[in-house]
């Protein structure tokens, strides 16, 4: 029997309710576009093994918001995304998928403490065809506004890729499927609105799971890692190979939100991330900028 994909459970999902939800469902579009800098996207652990590249993004949402009682409301709703970067055009990638939020309310009013249950699913086409695949993530998130300027949130997510298919050419005896990676993260965050139009908002999250680092080719690396495949997006200047190793991730961000109209906005973020993989082959370290222009309708 053929093993369906979990985006058509979206669809299900989605054609069930839209005929009972049309009445008083309501229907929006979000989209976004803007730029991202990374200066280690090869989550390298040594200097010389770094490469830094910036990416044009965008980003369209389509879906349905309906409030099925009080305090609690579903949402579902269909996704495209996509990065184009300015010098590694391996890792420029489309993706498409689905997603859906059921989220409550544990009482009245603004401040009342609420509850969210997410779900996401795409297809991401790279130009680097082994990396084409599936994007997956799950998550459950609790929050409160503790006053009008203040609000706090906390989550736990688990977020898997698997690659479409493997290379046939590597290591005898090592899996080539150095793309797939799953992991478990927990993390907190907190918002302030310091005027009318500008929010500040800052989070922290702990990962446990697997990561793909790029080097050039290292036996002590390879005997350490659970994948390793020969990877051609920066094998330009020399040959490179993507690992795959478990690792726990620090990552902390702060995003700047400026409100343009009601629908809207300018948002500035900075991402720093720390990974300490695992049997002691070092920390990786990446400082990520990025500028976004979003529009809700």
């Amino acid at each position: 029997m053929q093993k369906a994909h979990p985006l058509a459970a979206f669809v299900v999902i989605g054609t069930l309710l839209l005929p009972s939800a049309a009445p008083c469902a309501e229907w929006g579009l979000d989209a976004a576009a803007g730029f991202s800098h990374d200066d280690n996207l090869t989550n390298a652990f040594d200097v010389r093994d770094k490469r830094a590249d910036t990416a044009a993004t965008g980003a369209l949402s389509v879906g349905m918001y309906e409030q099925l009682g009080t305090g609690t409301s579903l949402g579902i709703g269909l996704i495209a995304d996509g990065r184009s970067y300015f010098e590694f055009d391996g890792l420029d990638n489309l993706g498409l998928g689905a997603k859906a939020q059921l989220r409550t309310k544990f009482g009245l009013g603004a401040e009342a403490p609420w509850i969210a249950f997410a779900a996401r699913a795409s297809h991401r086409d790279y130009h680097d065809d082994l990396r084409d695949g599936w994007d997956y993530d799950a998550s459950v998130t609790m929050g409160k506004m503790l006053s009008p300027h203040w609000s706090i949130r906390a989550s736990l997510r688990y977020d898997a890729y698997v690659a479409d298919r493997i290379s046939s050419t590597g290591v005898p005896g090592v899996s080539t499927a150095a793309y797939d990676v799953d992991g478990w993260t927990i993390g907190g965050g907190a918002e302030l609105r310091v005027a009318d139009d500008d929010t500040l908002s800052a989070s922290l999250s702990w990962r446990d799971g697997s990561v793909t680092a790029v080097t050039t080719p290292n036996f002590a690396v390879l005997s350490k890692s659970d994948s390793a495949v020969i990877d051609r997006t920066f094998s330009n200047g020399g040959l490179m190979a993507a690992y795959g190793v478990d690792a726990k991730t620090w990552t902390g961000g702060f995003v700047w939100s400026h409100a343009i109209g009601r629908s809207a906005s300018l948002n500035l973020s900075y991402t720093y991330r720390s990974a300490r993989a695992a049997h002691g082959l070092g920390t990786y370290v990446s400082n990520i900028f990025g500028i976004v222009f979003g529009y809700s309708y």
